[in-house]
């Protein structure tokens, strides 16, 4: 049942457009890059290693084990209406988990912890060209505030400007690292205009992450579109299931409920269910662990932030007012401003390179997560504006017609990106996901930022395919044909005969559960 992507490029053409030619002449120039947040092992006051997490701390494990006393204390709430006790039933399981990495009420470190990787340790090669995309990465603490951050980037960029002997370097941000970029930008314009040639934002989490924004404002909304979705890519893309004919029954099962409408009501289930327990637990348990880092606040969309900062430390603002101030400069003075200084510094000279992922469902939590994205950050976000079909479809040939120019039309029909902040300089990667960042994309923005070329000059097609570590130009592609929906009735015979298959096969020994 998995989708079947043909590719019909010959192996030849596959290697030669792994990193698309160009002839332009290049001004090379050393490329700090930036990775995102959680990319920096975390050590102890002592020294242990405390993230990624040690063995003996597997979260889902011990979750696990906790599960049965929290059911039981859930199930209490239910009939005294007081879900205080699940909450710290949960709180104790989960908090101890992460303590070690978490930061104090002053969104500081406290403990003594430390990255592995800092910019005075890592060392700062010292060369004069052939500049490679990972000579100058930017270590970093991802848990402090962006701001703070901010202070080091400038200081290494200076670093390495003094090892190269060049006058200008180019910045590469994934994910959370444009959100470090942006607040550099904010804090230190002057120094940007005087050091950096180009900057390329690879799934830029600048405009926030819904998934992250929905749970931070306590607002989960389960859509039946989005669930079906999400389910159906893990059954399929993922092969969650190994057994073709069990995973095609619960496929089968999975359409079905939704064709009666039943997956809407497992939604609306679970939302109530979230409802009751979210004022107690949420702000509890996210407090002393993942909403002490300011980085993770710098994550939440601006549609949400205050509601998101209202739920987390309602009554006891004062306790935490230090890290809200950190917050708050991020919000005010960086991310709601981001895209006009974008603009004002592109006028200015600086070069912007948007590069958006996609073809990914997202996270069934959130109203709008059936939009197309790379399953962690929609589209919309990260390309700064655009239009997309919702996962899945394509654009409606009335859309199109509208158009007045196609030029930025995407082959498969589901993105538009004309109304991008910057159409010209914004590139598609279509099956990539969010959490992969392969060698080949990090070339490709290089040799974008160092040829300075747009989507214009064709040399690099704004739309790419991504396919076993390969980008080839997505109109050079063929896709199998989409299978028809097959509609309540073949649903029906579908789940029968399949369930009947299983049954038969249950009984036979030929399979097992």
């Amino acid at each position: 049942m998995k989708r079947l992507l043909a590719v019909i490029l010959s192996a030849v053409m596959l290697l030669s457009m792994a990193v698309p030619a160009f002839a332009a002449e290049r001004d090379e120039h050393p490329t700090i890059y930036i990775t995102g947040a959680q990319t920096n092992e975390i050590y102890s006051a002592d020294g242990k290693m405390i993230y990624p997490l040690p063995e003996e701390l597997d979260a889902m494990e011990i979750i696990g084990d906790a599960l049965g006393p929290c059911l039981k204390q859930l199930a209490l709430g239910f009939v005294t209406n007081n879900y205080e006790p699940y909450a710290q039933e949960f709180y104790n399981v989960f908090v101890p988990i992460f303590k070690d990495i978490s930061l104090d009420e002053n969104g500081e470190v406290a403990n003594g912890s430390h990255p592995k990787f800092t910019i005075y340790n890592a060392g700062v090669a010292k060369k004069t060209s052939n500049y490679g995309p990972w000579d100058y990465r930017f270590w970093y603490d991802w848990r402090i505030s962006p701001m703070v951050v901010a202070d080091q980037l400038k200081e290494y960029i200076d670093m390495v400007l003094e090892a190269t002997g060049e006058e200008k370097v180019n910045i590469t941000g994934r994910c959370y690292g444009a959100n470090v970029i942006a607040a550099y930008l904010a804090k230190y314009e002057d120094h940007a205009l005087e050091t950096v040639d180009d900057i390329s934002y690879l799934a830029s989490s600048v405009l926030g992450i819904d998934v992250l924004t929905a749970l931070f404002a306590g607002e989960v909304e389960i859509e039946a579109a989005a669930l079906e979705n999400f389910a159906k890519y893990f059954l399929e893309e993922e092969e969650l299931i190994a057994d073709e004919g069990l995973r095609f029954f619960v496929l089968t099962l999975v359409e079905l409920l939704n064709e009666i409408k039943l997956l809407g009501v497992t939604g609306d289930l679970l939302e109530g269910i979230f409802d009751k327990i979210k004022t107690d637990l949420i702000p509890l348990i996210l407090r002393d662990t993942f909403a002490s880092m300011p980085s993770f606040w710098s994550m939440i969309t601006p549609e949400k932030y205050e509601q998101a900062r209202a739920f987390i430390y309602n009554g006891c603002e004062d306790k935490y007012k230090n890290i809200i101030a950190k917050n708050d400069d991020f919000y005010y003075n960086v991310q709601l401003k981001t895209e006009d200084q974008m603009v004002s510094l592109k006028n200015k000279g600086i070069g912007f390179h948007i590069f958006v992922k996609y073809n990914f469902p997202d996270y069934p939590i959130y109203s709008g997560a059936t939009a197309e994205g790379d399953g962690n950050t929609s589209a919309v976000r990260q390309g700064f504006g655009g239009t997309y079909a919702p996962y899945g479809e394509v654009l409606s040939d009335e859309f199109i017609s509208t158009l007045k120019d196609t030029k930025y039309l995407s082959p498969d029909k589901k993105v538009d990106a004309s109304t991008c902040l910057f159409p010209e300089n914004t590139w598609f990667i279509k099956n990539l996901h969010h959490d992969k960042f392969p060698n080949v994309i990090n070339i490709f923005a290089m040799d974008i930022m160092n040829s300075d070329m747009n989507v214009s000059d064709g040399e690099f097609k704004q739309y790419q395919y991504y396919f076993d570590g390969t980008l080839t130009p997505l109109e050079d592609v063929t896709e199998a044909p989409k299978e028809e929906e097959r509609g309540f009735f073949r649903l029906f015979i579908d789940f029968w005969k399949s369930l009947f298959e299983i049954i038969g096969r249950l009984f036979s020994g030929e399979l097992s559960i």
